[in-house]
């Protein structure tokens, strides 16, 4: 059978778990201090480097597409004995790579917003780990539980998981 104690421990970390998904922060359980801001912001730039690396290789893959297709393009206007120099030729191929520039600037731009968006992430974590934002003492469990603030910020924050609140 478990103790009251160890009840209590096991509850403090799901209400802990519960609020860390709102955001880390510095819970206190007992006597031990946990802070995950610091891995928060490396899994942050991490994901800020995948997305700008995802960004390079779709417009290198766009690049390629564009390449294949102008090299096609040319070959068939030169097996029709049709001039690149002027004319319809090469306003075809003028607008073909013009098309390919804005596709790859808008993937450019995608990686850049989802990177960027991990770099504000990660310099919100870094920022929590020199400012605790929230701590939560808890000596008795029973008393916790019989707390009103604790119960209503509780159920708050499990109705945010959810989007209800």
């Amino acid at each position: 059978m478990c103790s009251v104690a160890g009840v209590g421990a096991l509850l403090a970390v799901a209400a802990s778990a519960v609020s860390s998904n709102q955001g880390s922060a510095k819970v206190k359980i007992s006597r031990s201090a946990v802070n995950t801001a610091p891995v928060d912001a490396y899994a942050a730039q991490q994901r800020a480097n995948h997305a700008r690396a995802e960004g390079d290789r779709k417009m290198n893959a766009e690049r390629r597409k564009y390449l294949q297709s102008e090299g096609r393009t040319q070959s068939v206007f030169a097996a029709n004995n049709v001039s690149l120099a002027s004319g319809s030729a090469l306003d075809l191929l003028v607008n073909n790579r013009a098309y390919a520039q804005d596709a790859m600037n808008d993937i450019q731009y995608e990686s850049e917003m989802k990177a960027w968006e991990y770099d504000v992430d990660r310099a919100k974590a870094e920022a929590r780990s020199f400012t605790s934002s929230r701590t939560s003492t808890q000596d008795s469990w029973s008393d916790t539980l019989t707390n009103p603030l604790f119960v209503i910020q509780s159920a708050q924050k499990g109705l945010s998981l959810f989007g209800k609140g």
